[in-house]
């Protein structure tokens, strides 16, 4: 069908309202002011002076594109190209001229396109376009914009009776009087002039996810607050992605933390005080934040609300109302987890809770798209996608992301990133070459990535212009864009361009006319993932698992048992994420943290030994039970086991509450039977009402001394004797000679008579 002109007219007032973006994508350099006058080349003095910053090179000139407008061409119009070089560090541009050079290469395949980009020199082919006069002195080092006008009518010749194709261009630099080009970029145009094909439905993922960052779990408050702002606060990544993708046909991959967890949310880990920066999962910071896991250590902070005015808040306000899908809580690393342990409980758990960004947001947000980090399908990768899911709200995952490459075999032609796979889940393949040019922050502009995307899609649209098929991007975890600069390229990609119809990513997940799901295929070489290799092992997720159950079993126990499990279990979590594969330093520095938490909560309840001496064949011993949580304890079973059986255990003691902590402790009585003397040391431990072991244990030792009860029988006897024996001889006795004596001086004067009447 041939569009007719007032179509063209106002296709291309969109398309240069679309690009007028392009001319200011460095933070650094500011907005660029209007173009000059057609036919008239820009100059230093010029309103279009102001240029992108660019890094000069030693020898040869830079050319930086700044827009080409409009982005498709039909033939009948005039295209404007415009740009700055940038003169050499070595010397200054002199009576310079811009070329703008027609390739004589044809692009047929999509390897013809790497083939054009990668060549040097002069390009092969005609001048159809230049400066419309010499620029004037551009000093060394220094930069100065430019402006070319292309006659469309110039390119025709080149696309032939074709409708639509990609062209090879070049733009050359020359110095006056010279024959080769000193500097030079390799660019395309895109041509469309009539609609004889079936369009390309085309869906962008990006994640949304947290930066390796170990000071978002620190205890210092102004350090994890200023931390999170710097996640997710204005300017930051997260923010810069949703910016940038705001308004177009973006599906963002959610990570729930980054809305849930927020300053004060989370429980804090011991880090260092003044750690260096690192604003991206790839970034290698100069220091690595260090501290150590053991000594004094405070209570870890206890989630709350944040504030209406939080930046989690602003995230959640900007989210509503777009294309998104959740990932699993702390985007949970399913690849490491599926390979080595696909019924792992706490990543199931993690990936159940993708539903808590639908319920933060107000709105269902589908959580069932695994999207595992390396992009690979291994046999079994699958079901263990499967099996992680399992636990989930819909027991299954609707689909799994992964690498085109990883799914198809050697063929000239694109498949649909409709695939399914040989188990019969649904996949979405993702175009790695088309991905790979969305526009990043350390880009000047990102004109040259618009170009060319245009002609990826164009080749690719060639090789089945009439089946109906689609095209998936997806961004890497670690994608760091310039917001103006991605805005830009998703407008110029898609408005006004007719061979490309963007959809939300879940349309993938449906049929679409002749579209349907195509079985994924054997390569012939071995795809290879671009993430870092994985931080979990199978000793890791083995100790995650035995700690996550270790919380769980003292929270139930515990008065406010779910305030406990999210105070200790925030970190916990976070330790399955893939994001530490980007830095995996801070995942050790975090776990060692995060494990002497957990062992310092859960050994804080605990049985304090205590030396007793056991007089007795039966009766009790009292044990004390420390509590040093901040949490009231409830339903607690301490048991206690004799080690040996000189002392037995009669009965064992009921259900126990302990206040809260730090030191609240109680007494605890337990009924035993002394059956020999010598030592009888007990073992006592804590349990919850199901058996769980929970705290410390301790060895009491008893020493054991059992008085039978002949010694109490024969010792009554004899105590009832001799009390007996006194009170007979009191009664059988008589009267007692003291008793008989009279008055001493009576005596004496008695005795002196009788003296006196024996000397007579």
């Amino acid at each position: 069908m041939t569009l007719t002109r007032s179509w063209r007219t106002v296709s291309r007032t969109v398309a240069l309202t679309a690009l007028l973006g392009l001319t200011a994508l460095v933070p650094a350099a500011g907005a660029v002011p209007g173009e000059p006058e057609p036919g008239r080349p820009a100059t230093a003095d010029s309103p279009a002076a102001a240029v992108p910053r660019v890094a000069a090179a030693d020898d040869e000139a830079v050319i930086t594109l700044t827009a080409v407008t409009p982005t498709v061409l039909d033939g009948t119009g005039r295209t404007r190209v415009t740009g700055s070089v940038t003169a050499p560090a070595s010397g200054p541009l002199v009576g310079a001229e811009i070329r703008l050079v027609l390739g004589s290469q044809p692009l047929t395949v999509r390897t013809d396109i790497d083939r054009w980009v990668k060549q040097h020199g002069a390009a092969a082919g005609r001048t159809v376009a230049r400066t419309a006069k010499p620029l004037p002195e551009v000093p060394a080092a220094q930069t100065a914009p430019f402006t070319i006008d292309l006659e469309e009518w110039q390119v025709a010749g080149a696309v032939g009776s074709g409708a639509f194709a990609a062209v090879p261009v070049a733009i050359e630099a020359y110095q006056r009087g010279a024959t080769t080009p000193i500097g030079a970029v390799r660019t395309f145009l895109a041509w469309q002039s009539r609609v004889e094909f079936e369009p390309l439905q085309i869906a962008l993922a990006i994640p949304v996810t947290l930066d390796p960052d170990v000071r978002l779990f620190s205890r210092d408050d102004d350090v994890r607050e200023k931390a999170w702002s710097r996640a997710v606060g204005p300017g930051s990544r997260v923010d810069r992605i949703v910016t940038g993708t705001a308004g177009s046909y973006a599906t963002l991959g959610v990570d729930p933390a980054v809305l849930v967890a927020g300053p004060g949310e989370v429980s804090g880990a011991f880090v260092g005080a003044d750690p260096t920066p690192s604003t991206t999962p790839s970034a290698t910071p100069s220091a690595t934040p260090t501290g150590s896991a053991t000594g004094d250590r405070p209570a870890p902070v206890e989630p709350g609300t944040p504030p209406a005015s939080s930046d989690a808040d602003r995230l959640a306000t900007a989210l509503a109302g777009r294309n998104l899908f959740a990932l699993p809580y702390a985007d949970a690393d399913v690849a490491a987890t599926g390979a080595l342990d696909p019924t792992n409980g706490l990543v199931r758990d993690l990936v159940a809770r993708a539903a808590t960004v639908g319920e933060r947001l107000g709105e269902p947000v589908r959580g069932d798209i695994a999207w595992p980090v390396d992009g690979l399908l291994p046999a079994g990768r699958a079901a263990a996608v499967q099996s992680l899911h399992a636990t989930s709200a819909t027991r299954k995952a609707a689909a799994i992301i992964v690498n085109q490459a990883a799914i198809t075999s050697t063929s000239p032609y694109t498949p649909t990133a409709r695939r399914v796979s040989t188990e019969g889940t649904p996949l979405l393949g993702s175009d790695a070459r088309l991905s790979a040019l969305l526009p990043k922050r350390s880009e000047a502009t990102a004109v040259l990535a618009t170009q060319r995307f245009l002609a990826e899609t164009l080749v690719l649209l060639g090789e089945r212009p009439g089946t109906a098929r689609s095209v998936l991007l997806t961004a890497p975890r670690s994608y760091d864009p310039d917001p103006a600069a991605l805005s830009a390229f998703l407008r110029a990609t898609t408005e006004s361009v007719a061979w490309l119809e963007p959809v939300a990513m879940e349309t993938l997940l449906g049929g679409h006319g002749s579209d349907r799901a195509v079985p994924q295929e054997q390569p012939s070489k071995s795809a290879r993932s671009t993430a870092p290799k994985p931080t979990l092992s199978s000793l890791r997720l083995m100790q995650l698992a035995k700690q996550r159950d270790t919380l769980d079993a003292v929270a139930t126990v515990l008065e406010d048992g779910a305030s406990f499990e999210r105070t200790y279990g925030a970190l916990l979590d976070e330790l399955a994420s893939v994001r530490w594969r980007y830095r995996p330093a801070a995942w050790a520095e975090l776990n060692n943290s995060v494990s002497a938490d957990v062992k310092d909560a859960t050994s804080a309840i605990r049985v304090l030994p205590r030396r007793v001496n056991f007089l007795a064949e039966n009766g009790t011993i009292r044990i004390p039970v420390r509590n040093g949580l901040d949490y009231a304890v409830e339903d607690l079973r301490l048991v206690v086991v004799p080690l040996n059986r000189r002392l037995q255990v009669l009965e064992q003691p009921g259900p126990v509450s302990i206040a809260a902590g730090p030191d609240a402790s109680r007494n605890i009585s337990v009924r035993v039977h002394a059956v020999a003397a010598g030592r009888a040391d007990l073992l006592a431990y804590l349990t919850t009402a199901d058996g769980t072991r929970i705290g410390s244990e301790a060895v009491i030792p008893v020493s054991v001394n059992p008085l039978d009860s002949t010694f109490y029988w024969i010792g009554g006897v004899l105590a009832g004797l001799v009390l007996l024996a006194g009170v007979i001889r009191a009664v059988t006795k008589g009267t007692s000679r003291i008793e008989e004596i009279g008055d001493l001086e009576t005596v004496a004067e008695r005795d002196e008579a009788a003296q006196e009447r024996n000397r007579s």
